[in-house]
């Protein structure tokens, strides 16, 4: 055969052979594009290429899972290819037929990502999930799918309850809440607590708390509060509860009232019986004798007559046992014979009442002055000081000297010889009738030894002489009877007392010692003392 011949049945073999090869590359095309996303292999570089970044399959996170919870199952891709891309992890409930898609995730060439999709299983029972990976505009690799078996328990259940209050007579509110929760995973709640008050609710707290399997009680303060009932509900966060749970429950409170059965009031006074107008000292104990608290108030002291308010003072919280003690002032007792008091100890809208009757001390027992005793004494210690005063003023001026003005110069002193050897004359004392001896020439003023009082010596009249056949002067009847008095005094007794010839001074003289010259202490006269008889 030549090669001419050769070339020709060649060449009618390759046409018959080109039917069949074209059949076979549309078919490859077709496989490839329809399930798996996969591009001809001639754009592969063009594009984005997805493959398994790590190990082969998907990771769960959320384990152990209960009905209800949300899982999320996620892979590692990465993109071999030369070109951004968008990549989508989708799973499917094979028993159910539910199917989940997560969120689009662009990687960018050469780098790697995490693609997730959440789910929520529904069967308390093991369940298989399909997954897969898709992208719009990408290539993915034949490994990127695959299934996964997940074991499901039952929901977990949760109970609350309040296990105690405490609402105390101030008007604060504590409540003890307990919380249980049943095996499996630690959870998250909130806590609701609202109040219900003549047909109206509001929540007063509510925050989050972290839950482990198990039971935990907490106490919470409310404060003052006006409420009748107290509900408490916890709420899953993210989860589902079981259906048999006791999430809320709901108390009925009443308001604290006192026991003023276990108070007591014990009080006295100083004095004890007081005067009319007089300050008073009420001291008085208020006691608390029960097991339960007192808090602040306040005690009031009332005339029961007038109901007038006395006194009135705040008191401190009292606990179990405790005695609180004070006083408190009248300052004027009230103009009564008989007075009725009484202490009220007042907390909140409850008070307590002590009585007492007092009987007035009628004027210190019938010795009591009309007047201020102090008073009387300051004033009698001021009148002696007037008229001491006065006194002395008096004699000041009475006393005092005459100024040249009045009796011009006074005349100088005589020598002390020549005025002992003057005669004397004799005066009496018009303040007290003490007679005097005064020089016989001297006239004007003159002081009483004493007395002490000032008074004048005035002129007297001259005698009248006669003269005899002698051609001696001789005086009247008065002169003779004063020339016969110029000799020497004698006092006579019978006794040891006798008296000055001159001032009548009594004097004592011993009769044993008669006749003897004496000397008068007061008008300094000397005279001869003898017995009568003699």
């Amino acid at each position: 055969m030549s090669r001419t011949t050769t070339g020709a049945l060649w060449f009618a073999f390759l046409l018959l052979l080109l039917p069949l090869s074209l059949s076979f590359s549309q078919h490859e095309a077709s496989t490839l594009s329809e399930p798996s996303n996969y591009l001809p292999s001639a754009n592969m570089n063009e594009s984005a290429n997805f493959t398994s970044a790590g190990a082969s399959g998907v990771a769960l996170i959320g384990e152990p899972a209960h009905v209800g919870d949300i899982l999320r199952a996620s892979i590692l891709v990465s993109n071999s290819g030369s070109e951004s891309g968008l990549a989508t992890l989708n799973i499917e409930d094979a028993i159910n037929g539910i199917t989940y898609s997560g969120d689009e995730i662009e990687i960018s060439p050469g780098s790697s990502r995490e693609v997730n999709v959440d789910f929520s299983p529904q069967d308390n029972t093991s369940l298989s999930y399909n997954w897969w990976l898709t992208s719009p505009d990408s290539h993915v690799d034949s490994s990127m799918s695959g299934v996964f078996t997940v074991e499901v328990y039952p929901p977990q259940s949760i109970i609350t309850t309040v296990d105690s209050h405490d609402w105390d007579i101030d008007g604060s509110l504590s409540v003890e809440i307990s919380m249980f929760l049943s095996s499996g995973r630690t959870r998250n709640l909130v806590i609701q607590i609202a109040k219900h008050y003549q047909g109206t609710s509001s929540v007063l707290q509510s925050f989050p708390v972290e839950l482990d399997p198990g039971r935990r009680s907490i106490i919470i303060d409310l404060g003052n509060l006006e409420i009748e009932t107290l509900s408490v509900e916890l709420i899953p966060i993210d989860w589902v509860a079981d259906s048999g749970s006791t999430n809320s429950t709901i108390i009925y409170l009443e308001s604290p009232s006192i026991e003023t059965s276990t108070m007591s009031i014990d009080m006295s006074l100083l004095p004890t019986n007081p005067v009319v107008g007089e300050k008073v000292l009420v001291s008085f104990s208020l006691s608390n004798e029960g097991e339960n608290y007192v808090p602040a108030g306040r005690v009031r002291l009332i005339l029961s007559s007038d109901s007038t308010i006395l006194s009135e003072s705040s008191t401190t919280a009292r606990g179990p046992g405790e005695t609180y003690s004070s006083a408190m002032e009248i300052p004027s007792w009230p103009n009564a014979e008989s007075v009725e008091i009484e202490i009220v100890w007042m907390v909140g809208d409850e008070s307590i009442t002590s009585f007492a009757s007092i009987d007035s001390k009628a004027s210190n027992d019938g010795s009591e002055l009309p007047f201020d005793v102090v008073a009387a004494f300051y004033g009698a210690l001021a009148g002696i000081a007037t008229v001491l005063s006065g006194r002395l003023a008096w004699r000041t001026v009475s006393s005092r000297a005459p100024s040249t003005s009045e009796s011009g110069l006074r005349l100088p002193r005589a020598p002390r010889v020549s005025q002992e050897k003057q005669e004397k004359k004799e005066v009496s004392c018009p303040y007290c009738e003490q007679r005097l001896k005064v020089p016989a020439n001297h006239f004007g003023n003159a002081k009483c030894p004493a007395c002490t009082m000032q008074f004048k010596v005035e002129e007297e009249p001259q005698p009248h002489f006669t003269r005899t056949s002698v051609g001696e002067p001789t005086t009247d009847q008065s002169t003779s009877r004063a020339v016969s008095e110029s000799s020497e005094p004698v006092s006579r007794s019978s006794e040891d007392l006798l008296q000055c010839p001159d001032c009548d001074q009594t004097l004592r003289v011993p009769m044993d010692k008669r006749p003897v010259k004496s000397r008068c202490p007061v008008c300094k006269l000397e005279f001869m003392a003898k017995i009568s008889g003699e």
